[in-house]
């Protein structure tokens, strides 16, 4: 006991001796702990310990389980660690230099190893290669429909919507079509015009007759359009520029729409109201300005300034030129004598005129007498209008009083603009409107809200085609459906007629700025693609007139673009007899859709059926290059499918190839072809031994021998292993791929036959049936050929068994 407290007392001693120095000796802050805080301290420490001996407690278990079988744990470890796996082709340890023999042997084996290795690693990287080119073929075009699906330019695209009643024709749900009548009626005029195209005649007026076809349809909004657009086309062009002197021209003609366009609006306002018109006297355009003012009184003219026929001096004078009658001003100007008869000259000087302009120096002085006048703060608005329009200045107005109309508010600026181009370094005066100048003020300044486009696009549409903006016009109609028919004739009839060009790639926007500064571009290929899908998988010939417009025009491989269209086109209807031809049985053609145009047909098939072998479709490709003539590439690709098929002779594909090798070779054997005569041989060979897999396989040994007797591919008897051997290297590579499978074949057929002969009877029948699996073992050992997987071995085994 004394022993214990002596014990005690110095381990007591010790631990006191420890804490003094661990207190003397640090700085650090003592930790204080409850007996809660140590149990939990304690629990963590016991878990991470249980954690770390899981290990070693599922090591004791496997090694009692198998110690008690017998085996030594830790002698399997270290086999199992000296052990690697080795995914690729090692070479062979090479045998000392002075065992010719085995060195040579392995050699041999190392450069067919090497061999097959780097033909792994090429196959790999070939596939992945192709994987990758279909993939980004695939996605190039539905990028592709994805951008023509927009149908806009780089611009941001509103989502608007057009009333119900704005549409030219109702739709017939009764069809199978899924053009609407309009379209329809656009599509035979389209169909009536290539014909005249390709038959190379004179071409008819595509845009009249798109216009007497707008006017059979009741619909004013397109008739007015279409009356429009073929009123332009009329300026004079000496080229297809759209340079200074087209610009002239344009704006005189558009001018001269407008004036014709007012004229009708007066003569149907007097004929409504001829008791209020009082018209009477000598016919012309006095008489019927006087009448329209008598139903329609100007509110803001002025009488101070005299009258001429009872009717304000200015008004008759300005209605006179909206009218684009100048002599009929200038009659106007000498009755108002003193009041405005010095404008006489200047009119019958700019009647004269060929661009119906005052030269330059009566120009100034219709500018100086206008600002001496007080310019825009001179009474009468009309007084106004008419000095700006004949002297072309203060362009910053827009005389709201005097031009109430969009159509007025056109007609007078048109008057003031300049087309006559500057000298080079020559600065633009101040109040000097040019064309390009009101485009941008029209399209960007005040753009579609001013004129309330969403609610009336034709007026839209036609203030931007008035003022030359073919392309913007265009794109803007493109956007709402039931006026895109409209947008894409007009469109053609603007392409044809030199007066849009297309841009340098057709994956750009439906409008793209020229690189040179010059007119914007459309991509009138783009626009005719998103039209015809609409319609093509109901209406493929119908589409393929619209894609004969786009034949002058290039794809992004330098592809022509109507090729490439129609290719398209069929691929994507598979209306391969419809729209490209068929070769009937006795070896004729019956012609396509696009044997009309007139165009080397057989290059057409020739590119669909190339899209149709990058795409995997190999059967339609075989069934194109035979269309076309190119007999022999029709047969080595059908010759590539057959290999593949032969050895399983079942199944829709065995039988869609088999029929269609089938119809090529009789054809070809009736009525001659131009395909190599090994093609055509390996084409025969390939049906023979697909008859011959096919009785293997109902169970006819004897006749599926028979056949391959007929043959002759592999030797049933000894003398003719070498002859075989030797001919095997003149056979087609689709052949050879498949002799592992005609051995196999043949060795199983003959050993289902010797087991079927018992008895003693049957001995040499037999004994000659092994000889046959004798021979076509030597055979298979002979051959330079290289067979896959165990095919050898099981053609040892076979004829083993038949011993």
């Amino acid at each position: 006991m004394d022993e214990d407290s002596a014990g005690f007392g110095e381990l007591l001693q010790q631990a006191e001796q420890l804490t003094a120095d661990i207190d003397g000796n640090t700085d650090l802050p003592r930790v204080q702990r409850n007996l809660k805080q140590i149990l939990e301290e304690g629990q963590q420490l016991w878990s991470r310990t249980a954690q770390l001996s899981a290990k070693d407690t599922t090591d004791v278990k496997a090694s009692i389980l198998l110690g008690s079988q017998g085996f030594d744990l830790p002698k399997v470890s270290k086999k199992l660690e000296s052990l690697s796996a080795v995914k690729s082709f090692e070479p062979i340890e090479p045998i000392h230099e002075t065992d010719i023999d085995s060195f040579l042997r392995n050699e041999r084996e190392n450069a067919l190893l090497s061999v097959i290795q780097e033909s792994t690693k090429t196959t790999l990287r070939e596939a992945d290669d192709f994987y990758w080119q279909v993939m980004s073929s695939d996605w190039q075009r539905e990028k592709q429909r994805i951008l023509n699906s927009l149908l806009g330019s780089s611009n941001e695209v509103m989502d608007v919507s057009v009333a119900q009643e704005t549409t030219v024709f109702p739709v017939d749900m009764k069809t199978r079509s899924a053009m609407s009548a309009a379209e329809v009626a656009y599509a035979r005029e389209v169909y009536l015009y290539n014909e005249q195209v390709v038959l190379g005649g004179l071409r008819p007026n595509l845009a009249e007759r798109f216009k007497v076809l707008a006017k059979e349809g009741n619909d004013r909004g397109a008739a007015d359009l279409w009356d429009m657009v073929c009123a332009l086309l009329d300026a004079p062009r000496r080229g297809v520029e759209r340079d200074g002197a087209f610009h002239a021209g344009f704006v005189r003609q558009a001018r001269r729409y407008l004036e014709r366009s007012y004229c009708r609006y007066m003569r149907m306002i007097v004929q409504g109201n001829l008791e209020q018109a009082s018209m009477g006297g000598v016919p012309g355009t006095l008489n019927l300005v006087t009448s329209f003012l008598n139903v329609k009184a100007p509110v803001v003219a002025s009488a101070s300034e005299g009258t001429v026929l009872g009717q304000p001096v200015w008004a008759l004078v300005y209605l006179c030129l909206r009218c684009g009658d100048l002599d009929a001003a200038a009659e106007v100007c000498r009755r108002a004598g003193a009041m405005a008869g010095e404008l006489a000259p200047l009119l019958e000087e700019c009647a004269a005129s060929e661009d119906r302009r005052l030269g330059p120096s009566s120009e100034n002085k219709v500018r100086l007498q206008y600002t001496r006048s007080g310019g825009s703060a001179s009474g009468d608005p009309f007084k106004q209008a008419v000095y700006c329009v004949l002297g072309r200045c203060d362009v910053a107005q827009d005389h709201a009083q005097v031009a109430t109309t969009v159509e007025d508010y056109l007609w007078l600026h048109l008057c003031q603009v300049h087309t006559e181009e500057l000298q080079i370094g020559e600065e633009e005066p101040q109040d000097w409107l040019t064309l390009s100048r009101l485009q941008r003020i029209l399209l960007e300044d005040h753009g579609e809200s001013h004129f309330d486009a969403q609610n009336q696009p034709f007026l839209y549409f036609q203030v931007l085609f008035l003022t030359a903006q073919f392309e913007a016009a265009i794109e803007f109609l493109s956007r709402y459906e039931p006026l895109r028919c409209h947008a894409v004739h007009v469109a053609l009839v603007l392409y044809e007629a030199g007066l849009v060009m297309p841009p340098h790639s057709v994956q750009a926007g439906l409008v793209s700025k020229a690189p040179d500064g010059g007119p914007p571009r459309l991509n009138l290929a783009r626009l005719v693609t998103s039209y015809t899908r609409k319609f093509e998988a109901t209406d493929p010939r119908e589409a393929l007139n619209y894609f004969y417009f786009l034949r002058k025009l290039k794809g992004v491989h330098g592809e022509n673009l109507f090729v490439a269209c129609v290719s398209e086109l069929v691929l994507e209807t598979r209306e391969f007899d419809a729209l490209l031809g068929k070769m009937e049985r006795d070896g004729c053609r019956r012609p396509g859709a696009v044997d009309r145009f007139q165009a080397d047909t057989h290059r057409i098939v020739e590119a669909v059926a190339g899209d149709c072998e990058k795409r995997g479709l190999y059967e339609d490709a075989v069934r194109l290059l035979d269309l076309c003539g190119k007999h022999d590439e029709a047969v080595r690709l059908l010759n590539r499918l057959l290999g593949q098929q032969v050895p399983l002779p079942s199944g829709p594909a065995w039988e869609r190839l088999h029929s269609l090798a089938v119809e090529l070779a009789e054809r070809y054997r009736s009525h001659g072809t131009n395909a190599s005569a090994d093609a055509t041989s390996a084409l025969y060979l390939l049906l023979d031994l697909g008859l011959f897999f096919l009785q293997a396989r109902q169970g006819q040994a004897v006749l599926a021998l028979e056949t391959m007797r007929k043959l002759q591919i592999i030797p049933f008897d000894p003398s003719e292993v070498e002859a075989s051997a030797r001919a095997l290297s003149q056979r087609s590579e689709e052949v050879r791929r498949i002799l592992a499978d005609v051995l196999l074949a043949v060795m199983n057929l003959l050993y289902s036959r010797y087991k079927e002969l018992k008895g003693g009877e049957r001995d040499e029948e037999r004994k000659h049936l092994k000889l046959q699996a004798q021979s076509i073992l030597e055979y298979a050992g002979m051959i330079p050929y290289r067979m896959p997987g165990d095919t050898n071995a099981r053609l040892v085994q076979m004829e083993v068994l038949m011993s």
